[in-house]
């Protein structure tokens, strides 16, 4: 397996009122600037923003397209929106959110069982639709997609497919995913906090299917999280628990 290494780019701004004409033309590329500045710091969590109208004159666009490119935002939770106030960084919690998910080892360790893990694929790719919306990225955008099974005393426990988002976090080298779930290496390796969970029962699918050892079609539980740093997100993850599963949330 090759080594996937990568970097946050460099937030070169270019220079002149006709090359922001050029390059901000669009709504993608007014949001790829703004997420540009929170992460540089220039707008730091809890900080108000330039408004609309501002933005639009600074970036050569209309209007309507940066109130397109912070409605995304909004929708992800990366900003908050508020009439008569104005646009704001959302701020960082001092804490973790109450209700937060355990790495999966640390969910089987506590029922007694033996943890076990599988990655099955690690590859880079364009995300899906649901990544795109949850990590405010293109479809032109590479991600790295790991897909792994968890398991509880040899039985099947758990299948993840997470997305990483290597604009916005350095990723160890590849092969490390072999050996440890890309949701522990968050966790243990960056103050990453949970903004957004969702639960939701689906059909299981093929590898979802055979990797839980169900009948393709069985109704699993799927739970979608998403991982942000300094507000900004750098993983979404879809877990799949076969039938009859309890998740217990504890303060």
């Amino acid at each position: 397996m090759s080594s996937l290494h990568a970097a946050a780019p460099g937030l070169i701004r270019p220079s002149g009122p006709e090359t922001d004409r050029r390059r901000l033309n669009t709504w993608q590329a007014v949001r790829a600037d703004v997420l540009d500045r929170i992460r540089s710091g220039e707008w730091p969590p809890g900080s108000l923003i330039p408004t609309e109208q501002i933005l639009s004159k600074e970036m050569g666009c209309a209007r309507a397209t940066v109130n397109r490119a912070l409605r995304e935002l909004a929708d992800s939770g990366i900003v908050q929106r508020r009439r008569k106030v104005g646009t704001r960084v959302t701020a960082t919690s001092s804490r973790r959110a109450m209700m937060s998910l355990p790495v999966i080892r640390d969910e089987i360790e506590a029922l007694g069982a033996r943890y076990g893990y599988q990655m099955t694929d690690c590859l880079a790719r364009p995300p899906s639709p649901e990544a795109m919306q949850a990590l405010q990225v293109d479809a032109g955008d590479s991600m790295i997609l790991v897909k792994s099974r968890h398991m509880a005393d040899d039985r099947p426990h758990c299948c993840e497919a997470i997305w990483l988002n290597p604009r916005a976090i350095n990723l160890p080298d590849a092969r490390l995913f072999g050996t440890v779930p890309p949701q522990e290496w968050l966790a243990r390796s960056l103050p990453v906090a949970q903004s957004r969970f969702s639960i939701l029962a689906e059909g299981a699918t093929g590898a979802c299917a055979m990797n839980l050892l169900v009948a393709v079609g069985t109704p699993v539980m799927a739970i979608e999280r998403v991982n942000t740093l300094n507000g900004l997100p750098v993983s979404f993850a879809r877990q799949f628990y076969p039938p009859h599963h309890r998740l217990v949330l504890k303060d």
